[in-house]
């Protein structure tokens, strides 16, 4: 089980991939979005049909490669690097569940805060 306490960033790889990839094939992908590797990171690719994701987590002294697969949703997947972000820890729980996190609230605001984004038209 992922600890997600000690992770420092969690990334979202756009778009499909070959989920045959082994860990130095995805490390190859995961330098496309970060090269530093003093951190303890997470990295998520998804398969064609988004119903299977594979996390790739590198810290200080290994990798680890998970797999997570969903019977009857699919994980909503960014298809491009416009779309890809990097998430928080509870959006990262939303998703291994199957949720769309974007539907949830940010974590931190609170129901006053939405209003005034709302109402603030910039």
């Amino acid at each position: 089980m992922i600890d997600l306490e000690s992770i420092d960033h969690i990334y979202l790889f756009p778009g499909t991939t070959d989920l045959r990839k082994g860990r130095y094939s995805l490390s190859l992908l995961a330098e496309r979005i970060k090269t530093d590797n003093k951190e303890h990171e997470l990295f998520l690719f998804c398969n064609r049909k988004n119903e299977l994701i594979k996390v790739y987590e590198k810290d200080e002294t290994g990798v680890w490669v998970y797999i997570r697969s969903l019977d009857e949703t699919r994980f909503p997947w960014p298809r491009s690097c416009e779309e890809a972000k990097m998430i928080n820890k509870a959006q990262l729980s939303f998703l291994l569940k199957g949720l769309k996190f974007e539907k949830y609230e940010r974590v931190g605001e609170n129901k006053a805060s939405k209003e005034e984004r709302k109402h603030n038209k910039f």
